[in-house]
């Protein structure tokens, strides 16, 4: 799907301006997060994830967004009757996460009530209620027209395991299992670019455009920014490895404190 990705800039009227990066600072200038820094100059995506119209649209393009780990799909949606002679083609273009094996002309769908062939559904926003039980589902709702907040990442997919009257079981990805409302949405298929987290980075720079400052060791830092920090050369004092608030980090540390026994 990468090669097939367009070459040319995004549909101006669904981008606006990235706010400034804080880049790792809080509003009074102190570091919260870590190794953060600026990034390369880049344009939001305006993305539907609420995908609340009935209609039937086309994949005009895939596109590379440098927001987020997947592809997603530039879509022109058709007024009229779900008959391809009925139809009028409008204005509207929307941005839609692109799922595995969506490709340029492919036809979606929104709010479908019905399930035909997975091929054919690949794309379509459907309501839980409907999809079989077995199916690969991402881009889901956690409350009925809220818009998708979960399973939205490169390679991911939840699994709809079992169907009750009002709810549904989803086997997540990260295995874990959860009952939603059969009213809420999701899009049939994987989400693309599942080799996302195989990538390697050629050289450093490449992190500092997605905004990674390097990892320095808590031995080579001074005494005040970490446990390990000072000394003449790399010795952290005769100590167990902490972390810079001074908690234990290995050796099979637990935090959960169990009720001694009488």
């Amino acid at each position: 799907m990468k090669n097939s990705c367009w070459k040319g800039k995004p549909l101006k009227q669904l981008t606006f301006s990235f706010k400034k990066a804080s880049a790792g600072r809080n509003s009074t200038g102190r570091i919260t997060v870590f190794h953060r820094g600026s990034h390369a100059k880049r344009l939001q995506r305006r993305i539907d994830f609420q995908r609340n119209t009935s209609l039937t649209g086309k994949v005009e393009r895939i596109e590379y967004d440098p927001n987020r780990s997947s592809w997603i799909a530039l879509v022109r949606w058709y007024s009229g009757s779900t008959q391809p002679q009925h139809q009028r083609a409008s204005t509207r273009f929307t941005y839609i996460l692109a799922c595995d094996k969506l490709k340029t002309g492919s036809p979606v769908m929104n709010n479908v009530h019905s399930f035909g062939n997975l091929e054919q559904a690949l794309g379509n926003c459907v309501q839980l209620a409907y999809i079989p039980v077995g199916t690969l589902i991402h881009n889901i709702e956690w409350n009925p027209g809220q818009g998708a907040k979960f399973v939205r990442a490169a390679g991911t997919f939840a699994q709809l395991i079992q169907k009750h009257e009002a709810t549904v079981r989803l086997r997540l990805p990260s295995g874990a299992l959860a009952s939603i409302n059969s009213q809420c949405r999701a899009t049939i298929g994987i989400v693309s670019n599942e080799n996302h987290g195989k990538r390697n980075f050629r050289k450093a720079g490449q992190s500092r455009w997605l905004g990674r400052r390097p990892v320095v060791r808590g031995v080579a830092m001074n005494p005040v920014d970490h446990p390990h920090g000072g000394g003449e050369g790399r010795t952290k004092g005769g100590r167990r490895s902490v972390s810079p608030w001074g908690k234990p980090t290995k050796g099979g540390f637990k935090t959960v404190v169990r009720k001694q026994k009488n």
